[in-house]
């Protein structure tokens, strides 16, 4: 009977609004940490972005808060929410893929990987996040609407394949490499932030969507 209310208890404290909004945003940062952790870790890069879609797979089931997934629906009054989001989502993947440098998982991939995001310019990351953007807008928006993993599946590898900017994940890549946080960082991050919010507010408000049948 302990058991019942403790467990009764527990459940109603993340469900209660904004703890399970905390909740939500800090696991989706979390599985995305998961799908950084695979795409550094196994060679085959086709196999380990596949493998990276899972989490986005994960976080569209279960109802998570990804800034990716939630800035298309973008008004004015939610922005303050959609950067709590961010900062949440970038907390969860960063607390995650740092864990992993504590172990033997060979991630000595990451360091070129984040070599080539710091030495970029900012209007390559711009353009890049704004194709990351539209991929998960692509990839919110059709598996909505036909509710198949593939829909979600090929955005995805699109955009990591393609070395498109996601701000989330780059938090875990970024932390997974122990990048020291500089000026030029935070600018190339927020950047990003912006790149995915405009690339996905074109194909959900400039593009107008046929409706769902």
């Amino acid at each position: 009977m302990a058991k019942l209310l403790t467990r009764g208890l527990i459940k109603a404290m993340i469900t209660s609004h904004p703890l399970s909004f905390i909740v939500k945003s800090i696991l989706a940062g979390m599985l995305i940490g998961c799908g950084c952790l695979a795409y550094v870790v196994i060679e085959n890069k086709y196999i380990g972005s596949f493998l990276f879609s899972l989490g986005l797979l994960t976080i569209i089931i279960k109802e998570y808060n990804l800034y990716t997934g939630k800035v298309s629906n973008w008004i004015p009054k939610d922005t303050l929410k959609l950067l709590v989001t961010f900062l949440l989502n970038a907390f969860g993947t960063a607390l995650v893929a740092y864990l992993f440098t504590f172990t033997r998982a060979n991630i000595d991939a990451i360091h070129p990987l984040v070599e080539a995001k710091i030495n970029d310019n900012l209007l390559s990351v711009f353009i890049l996040a704004c194709g990351c953007g539209a991929m998960m807008h692509i990839a919110c928006f059709n598996f909505a609407a036909k509710n198949h993993p593939l829909y979600v599946i090929m955005p995805i590898m699109f955009f990591i394949l393609c070395g498109f900017e996601h701000c989330v994940a780059n938090a875990g890549f970024f932390a997974m490499a122990k990048t020291p946080v500089t000026l030029d960082l935070i600018a190339k991050t927020a950047v990003t932030v912006i790149g995915n919010a405009i690339g996905s507010l074109i194909f959900a408000r400039l593009i107008p969507a046929p409706s769902i049948k």
